[in-house]
């Protein structure tokens, strides 16, 4: 029996491979980056990442808005980029359906991170108290979700090929 090759031995897999280290870097970038300028009765002004944004609900008892917004745009996208690079470099003949699922599960929750964060930039727009407006963070982290929602697609794909071609 041939030894099974990885995704990312194959040639597609190499642009793949190319897509998930483009989103290893943008990923925490877009998560550190400031993502949201605040300005409060138009004096005082801040600046906030979303992992600061996350750790400020936190200290002011906001467990549930901070669950929702650290899970969607920290847990959720980093279990995901995990799983896209255990399967591109997986050389094991049978991954395929359950990874495959796994990975959807997690693709379902690709856009609601961005989502999330889209809602709390407009809870708090412009008013006579408190305006937010975003700042490059918040589109280095939805280019690194499109590109992640990119490679989730190819991993299925060649998955879904591989799977095919060595079913009996």
């Amino acid at each position: 029996m041939a030894e099974s090759r990885a995704l990312a031995d194959q040639g597609a897999g190499q642009a793949t491979t190319a897509l998930l280290v483009l989103t290893s870097c943008l990923l925490p970038l877009g998560l550190v980056s400031p993502a949201l300028r605040t300005t409060q009765f138009g004096l005082w002004t801040g600046e906030h990442s979303i992992l600061g944004f996350g750790r400020a609900l936190l200290q002011d008892g906001e467990f549930v808005l901070a669950t929702i917004v650290l899970g969607f745009s920290v847990v959720f996208p980093g279990l995901k980029l995990i799983w896209m690079w255990r399967l591109q470099f997986s050389r094991a003949p049978g991954t395929g359906a359950g990874h495959l699922r796994f990975l959807e599960m997690l693709g379902k929750w690709s856009m609601a991170d961005v989502l999330v964060l889209a809602l709390v930039i407009f809870s708090v727009r412009d008013n006579l108290v408190f305006a937010a407006s975003t700042l490059p963070g918040v589109y280095i982290f939805a280019a690194a979700t499109v590109l992640a929602m990119l490679a989730s697609g190819r991993i299925v794909t060649q998955l879904g090929q591989r799977t095919r071609a060595t079913a009996p």
